[in-house]
């Protein structure tokens, strides 16, 4: 279950405090049931734009999204939402009502199914929204129940909700952080024409950077016939008399020093490009990203990006888990490229 909810957190760029996931058998079949709590980081993430303009007019109702789904393509599954029961913060059981629902898929309340948007080999399933309004505090954690199964919500106020590190497996950023926005790249030409350079290293970009060596790290990874390539620049008080330029000096200032490393994407060919599968390893325990807060956008959308063009780059900055320590060697993976700091 938590690896579930871990999972669909990081494909879909949510906090992992909105996110519950329960699983029941029904006759044999697996059904999977997402919920995501609606607040204003709900659209922070990577949902799309039809579902963002369905959810918007339930933000501040304590509203549920609602998402069964099972493996394989089905018109109709046995899925009935009014066996949804929540669990108040005092412990109270509450049975959910007919006028407590919105249907997102037409037929939602007889069972229908269609196919999941993303193509008939992620199964399918159906939408709806639930209306908790003041049967929950929504400061306080509360459950919601089906089949027997019990997923439990801790929102918090701003940042993820913590996740004890585990070695050798998979970790949350352990506290997340506090939202920084920083003016964007009004031009990045000059930064595609240097990552398009033929000799590109960590050494060939620090020299041109004017940038000590150990804070800069470049790797080229091939995915088939599209390439990607990815700088990383670790944000140290070394970086005030380098090349980078003073006024985007000036726009890091807030995160120079604080362990955050600076990432530039860019592919001569058009590749795909995620954020959220960045992670960090440090003292064999790896780290996950959950948090939009966990990056600072550079470049316009680079959270929610998916698609970089052909000698197009975006850019942003990767804050360090508050699980790990700064001063101590950490490795930044990308699917299966990593580098080391320092």
């Amino acid at each position: 279950m938590g690896d579930d909810r871990s999972e669909f957190a990081r494909e879909t760029g949510l906090d992992i405090d909105l996110v519950g996931v329960i699983q029941v058998n029904v006759d044999g079949t697996e059904l999977t049931v997402v919920f995501v709590y609606i607040n204003d980081r709900t659209f922070d993430s990577k949902i799309s734009a039809s579902l963002r303009a369905t959810l918007l007019p339930y933000l501040g109702r304590n509203a549920i999204y609602v998402n069964p789904n099972i493996k394989s393509v089905v018109s109709w599954f046995d899925f009935d939402p009014l066996g949804i029961s929540v669990q108040a913060p005092g412990g109270e059981v509450i049975q959910t009502e007919r006028a407590s629902w919105i249907e997102i898929t037409p037929g939602f309340f007889q069972g229908q199914f269609g196919v999941n948007p993303a193509g008939a080999s992620q199964g399918s399933g159906s939408e709806g929204i639930l209306l908790l309004g003041d049967a929950i505090d929504s400061d306080e954690p509360f459950g919601l129940i089906y089949g027997g199964e019990r997923t439990t919500f801790a929102i918090s106020a701003a940042v993820a909700s913590p996740v004890t590190p585990t070695v050798g497996g998979p970790a949350a950023a352990t506290t997340s952080h506090e939202p920084i926005d920083v003016p964007l790249l009004e031009d990045v030409s000059t930064l595609e024409e240097i990552l398009a350079l033929p000799d590109f290293s960590s050494e060939s970009m620090a020299a041109l950077l004017n940038l000590a060596v150990d804070d800069v790290q470049a790797v080229e990874t091939p995915f088939r016939d599209e390439i990607l390539r990815l700088l990383f620049v670790r944000l140290e008080e070394g970086i005030g008399g380098s090349a980078l330029g003073s006024d985007l000096v000036s726009t890091l200032e807030p995160l120079i020093g604080t362990g955050a490393v600076m990432v530039w994407a860019f592919s001569p060919t058009g590749v795909e490009f995620s954020p959220w599968n960045f992670y960090v390893q440090q003292s064999e325990t790896n780290f996950l990203f959950f948090s939009s807060a966990s990056f600072v956008e550079l470049t316009t959308g680079f959270v929610r990006v998916e698609w970089i063009g052909a000698g197009e780059m975006v850019a942003g900055v990767i804050r360090l888990p508050r699980g790990t320590d700064p001063d101590l060697p950490f490795v930044i993976f990308y699917k299966q490229a990593s580098v080391s700091f320092p």
